[in-house]
């Protein structure tokens, strides 16, 4: 498995590097977590900073948001909706490997490749922006690098389960559209989840969506404690395992009943 994950992973960064103008594209949507940083940054210089945040803080949080979004932000539910449509997904079960695998090490293909030209010009904001130094010792950093790979499991796993509902439902993008778009307040996406309500805070950090992308933040930027790094990684785990569980159960009933119609 792990060999065809490489061969995989090579073949997906090479038909990035192919359409370029599709990797500039989505280079640029990666960088819309500054604009939520400039809003926030147009109120702080209005009304003053909240409450235990300063305006480099904000500049740090969104830099880490951009690249967990980068890292985390789904897309294999677009390929499973295309493939169920198109009857594509006949080629994938007459593989060797699972259909999962498949498009997970496509996914991870893109990221790789458009993370190498990400990360130099977030290097070089790092060393011209002093907000952006996050003071990481050893233990925190190894910490951040878990929560990183476990959103990015928690999303794929989310995403893929979602995709499943193809063999039931042709809008299956659509809820994906609705469920992430509801989930968007939750995640720490729209404004960190520290800024929100009391009794938001207090659904959002037993919800699937934290885990995704302000939880791994939080612990980047440094503004959790260990007990609420633990409980984060506690919440993380679980919906990974009912997620997965999910996954195993639509596939099984789903496949029986998959038929490929194309046109």
């Amino acid at each position: 498995m792990f060999a065809t994950y490489a061969a995989l992973v090579r073949s997906s960064s090479l038909a990035v590097l192919a359409y370029r103008g599709r990797l500039l594209v989505g280079l640029l949507t990666d960088f819309f977590p500054f604009l939520l940083m400039a809003v926030w940054l147009t109120v702080v210089a209005g009304s003053g900073p909240p409450r235990g945040w300063t305006a480099g803080d904000f500049v740090g949080y969104y830099a880490a948001a951009a690249v967990m979004w980068h890292l985390s932000a789904q897309h294999v539910i677009w390929q499973w909706d295309a493939d169920l449509r198109s009857g594509d997904l006949s080629v994938r079960l007459l593989r060797p490997l699972h259909p999962f695998h498949q498009y997970t090490a496509e996914d991870l293909g893109h990221r790789v490749t458009s993370l190498a030209v990400l990360a130099p010009a977030l290097f070089i904001a790092a060393m011209a922006l002093p907000a952006l130094n996050y003071g990481l010792t050893v233990p925190r950093a190894l910490l951040a690098i878990a929560a990183t790979v476990t959103a990015y499991t928690v999303g794929l796993l989310m995403a893929s389960l979602v995709g499943l509902l193809g063999f039931w439902s042709t809008q299956t993008v659509n809820i994906w559209m609705l469920w992430w778009g509801l989930g968007s307040f939750a995640s720490g996406w729209i404004a960190p989840i520290q800024l929100m309500p009391t009794w938001i805070q207090a659904i959002a950090i037993w919800l699937p969506f934290r885990s995704t992308m302000g939880f791994p933040v939080e612990v980047w930027t440094g503004r959790l404690t260990a007990a609420e790094t633990t409980l984060g990684f506690g919440v993380a785990f679980g919906w990974a395992a009912v997620f997965a569980g999910l996954y195993v159960t639509l596939w099984r009933r789903g496949v029986r009943r998959y038929q490929a119609v194309a046109g």
